[in-house]
C-alpha cells in the first residue's frame, strides 16, 4: 500500500471510529467497504490537506467533501444509503446540525495531528 493510501485510510478510519464512539447519526462504512471512487477521492483529498501550509476551515472542508460527492453522483436524501447515493449531509455547512459541523471539525483535527506525527518519520 502507498504512504498516501495509508494516510488515507488511518484518517479516514480515526474519522469514522470517533462517530462510531460518538454514537453519531452518520457512521460510514469501513475504508476496505467503500467504493474505489470514494477511497480515491479520499486518498487525493488527504493527500492535498497533508500538503497545505494551512488546513481549511470546517466550512471550507464541508464545501469540498460536498463537492467531491457531487461528482461521485451522491445526491440530497434525508436518510445516507449507500446504494441510492443519497446523504443528509448534503446541504449548506449552515443547515448542518451541530454535532456534524463538529464533526468537520475533529476530521480536521485528526488530519492536523496525523500530519505533524508524520512530519517527523
Amino acid at each position: 500500500m502507498k504512504r498516501e493510501e495509508e494516510l488515507a485510510r488511518i484518517v479516514y478510519e480515526a474519522t469514522r471510529l470517533e462517530a462510531l464512539w460518538s454514537k453519531r447519526s452518520i457512521v460510514p462504512e469501513p475504508w476496505d467497504e467503500r467504493d474505489e471512487a470514494f477511497r480515491k477521492q479520499m486518498i487525493d483529498n488527504v493527500t492535498k490537506y497533508m500538503n497545505l501550509d494551512e488546513l481549511p476551515t470546517p466550512e471550507q472542508a464541508h464545501n469540498s467533501w460536498m463537492n467531491n460527492y457531487f461528482k461521485m453522483g451522491w445526491n440530497y436524501g434525508e436518510k445516507r444509503d449507500p446504494v441510492l447515493k443519497t446523504h443528509p449531509d448534503l446541504v449548506p455547512f449552515d443547515e448542518l446540525p451541530k454535532d456534524e459541523k463538529d464533526k468537520d471539525a475533529i476530521y480536521l483535527t485528526i488530519l492536523w495531528v496525523i500530519r505533524e506525527i508524520t512530519k517527523k518519520l
